[in-house]
């Protein structure tokens, strides 16, 4: 086949673009034939060629005539048997790009079908319905969601009205593709209930690079190294972005000061809710000689965390899509505790490679933990389970099957 492979960037950025960098090059030793658009070309060193066609305008709202005239020259060029929509894009890209060739779409988060971003109310609820009615009336009534709220009242009072009307227009076009894809059974859920039918959908489970040579440790700041070095006790590692209320990182600051056993925390990561977070570590009595705030880390920052840590907790309360940073604990062969939200329960089996516990529930977080801490022949057991579990469900092979699955049969309907 002959596959455009579209993204906004490529280059090593984050998670899905280092993901394209092995799945285009798995693609490739399978007898395809790749071009790629994106929206920014930082020319990486990746190993391998292919031929890349950069647009900047590409993710805009609105194409001129001219923008319009040029994405149509480059995909006529290119004469791809299918178009494969690696990361999210604008709805002028898409609308243009579905009529060239069969489109299959990888649907990574909500923002396909939530008007609010992550379907997570700013009251700390979890969003059980679809796109609709409701949104308005939560808008209205009540104290909205996490990208719909009375804050964004300086649009105008009918400002939600016109971003619903857009998930409108996007799911309509989103309908026309051959394929959409996403990462866990929760997502294809919501997308049925966004009105995608079972036949228009499917499941391609990530895989991860985290401990492979593609992804080596690297060395930690001098400040993060000293708190890890400081004693032997057993560390607790967190990365997630410091917002609320959806990251959960209130809940585990409290869970943490419930647990017991001696512990070292480490969270990594940046986000607008650092200082209000960093005094309630000190209510929690997590003081400087408990918690480390490592801040935003590389890769391979993170690669040497990972290693270091004895169990990584995952306290998001929204529903995760999926949660890579469960397959990264698995490839280092740590223990996870976790919410039971979303797509995590599809990798985190519960006695098995970690504990799961009730949404919000941080005395069943702390226990979790404390059990943990406590023994560990536990940890080794349930850290090994993991990435055995890993080695057989989440692959590279079992992903690009998926892909290449689903491209063919987007080509031959």
């Amino acid at each position: 086949m002959k596959i455009l492979f579209s993204i906004d960037t490529w280059g090593l950025v984050g998670g899905t673009e280092r993901l394209a960098a092995v799945v285009v090059p798995g693609l490739l030793e399978r007898g395809h034939e790749i071009e790629v658009l994106c929206r920014d070309n930082q020319s990486p060193d990746f190993g391998f060629d292919v031929e890349v066609h950069p647009l900047a305008f590409l993710n805009e709202e609105k194409f001129t005539t001219g923008q319009r005239a040029q994405l149509r020259d480059v995909v006529s060029t290119a004469a791809p048997d299918v178009i494969f929509q690696q990361s999210n894009c604008s709805l002028a890209s898409l609308r243009e790009l579905v009529d060239f060739a069969p489109l299959v779409r990888f649907v990574h988060d909500h923002l396909l079908f939530c008007p609010g971003l992550n379907k997570y109310h700013n009251d700390g609820e979890t969003c059980t319905k679809a796109l609709g009615v409701e949104c308005l009336v939560r808008f209205y009534a009540k104290e909205g969601c996490t990208c719909m709220n009375r804050s964004q009242r300086e649009r105008g009072y009918l400002a939600p009205f016109r971003l619903l009307f857009k998930k409108y227009r996007e799911i309509a076009v989103n309908k026309r593709t051959a394929k959409l894809l996403t990462n866990s059974n929760y997502m294809r859920e919501e997308l049925h209930k966004a009105g995608f039918g079972g036949e228009l959908t499917d499941v391609v489970h990530p895989f991860t690079l985290s401990n492979t040579d593609f992804q080596p440790k690297g060395d930690l700041d001098p400040e993060t190294q000293a708190f890890l070095d400081a004693d032997d006790r057993p560390v607790i590692f967190t990365p997630a972005r410091i917002t609320l209320p959806d990251k959960g990182i209130d809940y585990l600051l409290t869970a943490m000061g419930a647990v017991q056993s001696p512990f070292k925390l480490v969270i990594a990561g940046t986000g607008p809710a650092m200082d209000w977070l960093r005094e309630k570590a000190l209510q929690d009595n997590l003081g400087p000689d408990r918690l480390h705030w490592a801040g935003w880390q590389d890769s391979g920052a993170m690669e040497t965390l990972l290693d270091r840590a004895d169990v990584v907790v995952c306290p998001s309360v929204w529903d995760e899509p999926f949660g890579l940073v469960g397959l990264e604990a698995m490839a280092h062969a740590k223990p996870m505790v976790a919410f039971r939200v979303g797509g995590i329960p599809e990798w985190l089996a519960h006695n098995e490679s970690g504990f799961l516990v009730d949404r919000k529930d941080c005395q069943a977080m702390a226990q979790a933990v404390d059990r943990l801490l406590g023994d560990g022949q536990l940890r080794h057991q349930l850290g090994t389970a993991g990435k055995e579990r890993l080695a057989t469900d989440f692959t590279r092979a079992a992903h690009l099957d998926g892909l290449e699955r689903a491209l063919k049969g987007a080509v031959s309907h």
